[in-house]
């Protein structure tokens, strides 16, 4: 074990005097020297006291292995939840602050969006807090963890990663800014990512900052990181909860879907029909190719066809729920209707645009 010729020397002069091993550590870290060379000359010191070797613990093998395991699936976690957490609030602020120069998805992808975000994060996070807990608890228990270099790599890739989302989103703000396109929309979504993405720096970053000997605030800020995190979340969950309206909700909104599918793929067979025989309208829907096989999907009777006109007929079902909020600006409008039995009024030499369930569910 080698040692800095001038360190070694003051410590065993420091020594002789009767110095303790604290003071010295203390007194030599303020001059700038490093822990490992302090220790390292302390280490010489009392070899040449004793005349034997300080003997070096070797650690477990598997120790770093589930260090390693910790820590990755703590960061995947972290991701997971984080990102779901965005694409959550991304949607709800779509749909509550309209916006009429953007092109907003359907409100059944929007719906798709929600349930996809809430499940990533009602099964990513406890698993993040948990795993979290564990790394606490081994710090807590081996100090010397601290200095795990699987710690310090994950944590200054996350570190990274969430400054590299910040400068973006502050360069994307300030480039709407320039082009005169901010819009209260855009504005909450960039409040979003800088408040996920410095939420997590400033995490990190903290852990990465402070010393062994603050544990005790370091074990304070986890517990405030954890419930604000936390807070955040139940928060987040419940408002898509309202807006998704739960599985029973969910189920009557897919019967519907699929209705004006049905709806939509029927007024196209009546038009290739009224297309193909001069412009006459047929005088019952049983006489549309493949209808027998367009029924509502829950009561399986027929689906109501109206003939109007020469040129117009009506389509009708009925309709578990009103579906005309769930779409933004009014896009999709005529497919919109009330809850209950409805008719769609259609010309066949007019096809009006396929709803966004028209091509889910094909036969």
């Amino acid at each position: 074990m080698k040692s800095e010729p001038s360190l070694l020397e003051f410590v065993e002069a420091a020594k002789s005097q009767g110095a303790s091993d604290d003071s010295l550590v203390g007194l030599l870290k303020a001059q700038g020297w490093p822990t490992d060379a302090i220790y390292e000359a302390l280490a010489t010191h009392y070899q040449k006291l004793t005349g034997l070797e300080v003997p070096a613990r070797r650690r477990r093998s598997t120790a770093a292995a589930k260090d390693a395991f910790y820590y990755l699936l703590s960061f995947s976690t972290l991701a997971t939840w984080t990102i779901g957490l965005g694409s959550l609030t991304f949607t709800l602020i779509e749909k509550w602050i309209s916006d009429s120069l953007a092109q907003n998805g359907s409100f059944q992808s929007s719906d798709y969006a929600l349930a996809s975000s809430m499940a990533s994060i009602a099964v990513a996070f406890p698993i993040y807090l948990f795993v979290t807990r564990l790394i606490i608890r081994d710090i807590r228990n081996d100090p010397e963890k601290l200095e795990s270099p699987v710690r310090k790599w994950l944590t200054y890739i996350a570190l990274l990663i969430a400054a590299a989302v910040m400068i973006g989103d502050l360069v994307t703000v300030l480039e709407y800014f320039l082009r005169g396109e901010l819009t209260s929309r855009f504005i909450a979504k960039a409040a979003t990512v800088i408040v996920i993405s410095g939420g997590v720096f400033w995490y990190y970053l903290g852990e990465l900052r402070t010393p062994a000997f603050q544990r005790e605030m370091r074990w304070n800020r986890n517990v405030v990181a954890a419930a604000g995190a936390s807070l955040a979340v139940v928060i987040t969950l419940t408002f898509g909860f309202l807006n998704l309206g739960g599985p029973r909700v969910q189920r009557l909104v897919q019967a519907d879907n699929r209705r004006v599918a049905n709806l939509a793929t029927l007024a196209n067979q009546i038009n290739a029909k009224w297309n193909s025989s001069n412009h006459t309208l047929p005088s019952a829907v049983d006489s549309v190719p493949n209808a027998s096989l367009l029924k509502d999907p829950v009561t399986r009777a027929p689906y109501e066809y109206r003939q109007m006109g020469v040129n117009q007929y009506e389509l009708c079902a009925t309709f578990a729920r009103d579906n005309r909020q769930d779409s933004p600006n009014g896009e999709n409008s005529f497919w919109s209707h009330p809850k209950g039995h409805f008719c769609f009024a259609l010309d066949p030499a007019e096809t009006p645009t396929p709803p966004p369930s028209f091509y889910q569910y094909q036969y």
